[in-house]
């Protein structure tokens, strides 16, 4: 599915969020473009790893809470001094089991997330495999709480049309406070800047190149999805794996529903179904 060969758009939609579908139907009808909706009710089986495996989607645990810790770093210093400061904590992690949590204390325990945040893992891997199979140069996935801006879809078909990259990945969304900091280079025309190391801003939408999404889905395929961690620090992995080059948007065209206050969080919404079904 998508619009041209240049771009296939895809939503990750929790069915009973009846008032986000209302939304972006209206906000797709206006732009005239074709996305193809990937819920709880389709989406692929996907292979999971074992959970006792000191890698994560073939990295280290290390390398990962080091890439977590460099970005919760960087709310407070430049993006250049975080990953400096990333780098001297990750050698000395080597030094003694106790500073171990120098690195791996930026990941969350290893326990199955619930079903209803699996499912969501597995939205966005069919998304992406589906984009592969529509043979578009850029996939666009959005989750339902995705708020584009005004003018956004025209932006991002003029970026997926002229912007010629490989191994690539474009946050399109604010989300989780981060922001451009002074070390990053001042945003290009589509107000893009390249971070290092690569990185997610939350998956509320993200742009891929098929490349990048074929390689992913290798990865994934050979290692199985952790079950315990959340879909944006699964890319976050896959990032590092792939040794991809990562972009974020400032100012975002998506603006995350859930957390400016537009929506409640989708999880607390699946969970207030799954409460009343009971």
């Amino acid at each position: 599915m998508g619009e041209t060969s240049d771009l296939s758009i895809y939503i990750v939609h929790y069915s009973k969020l009846l008032d986000r579908k209302f939304f972006l139907d209206k906000m797709i009808n206006e732009n005239k473009i074709t996305v193809e909706w990937i819920t709880e009710n389709n989406f692929n089986s996907v292979k999971k790893s074992v959970i006792n495996s000191k890698k994560v989607l073939g990295i280290s645990e290390k390398k990962l809470g080091m890439d977590l810790g460099i970005n919760s770093r960087s709310l407070v210093f430049t993006r250049r001094k975080a990953r400096i400061q990333g780098y001297i904590l990750f050698f000395r992690s080597f030094i003694g089991k106790r500073n171990n949590l120098y690195t791996t204390g930026s990941l969350p325990s290893k326990v199955p997330l619930p079903i209803s945040w699996q499912e969501v893992q597995y939205m966005h891997i069919t998304a992406l495999k589906k984009g592969i199979k529509s043979k578009s140069k850029w996939i666009l996935i959005l989750e339902d709480d995705a708020v584009p801006i005004e003018g956004a879809f025209n932006l991002i078909k003029d970026l997926a049309r002229n912007m010629n990259s490989s191994n690539t990945w474009i946050n399109l969304n604010s989300g989780a406070g981060l922001v451009r900091t002074k070390s990053e280079g001042e945003p290009d025309k589509y107000g893009l800047f390249k971070v290092k190391p690569a990185s997610t801003r939350c998956a509320v939408a993200y742009m891929v190149t098929r490349d990048l999404a074929i390689s992913m889905d290798k990865v994934i395929d050979e290692h199985g999805l952790p079950d315990w961690l959340p879909i944006d620090l699964i890319y976050q992995a896959l990032l590092r794996k792939t040794k991809a080059t990562s972009y974020w948007q400032e100012p975002a065209q998506v603006i995350q529903g859930s957390e400016d206050g537009s929506y409640k969080s989708t999880f607390d919404v699946i969970r207030k179904s799954l409460n009343e079904f009971k």
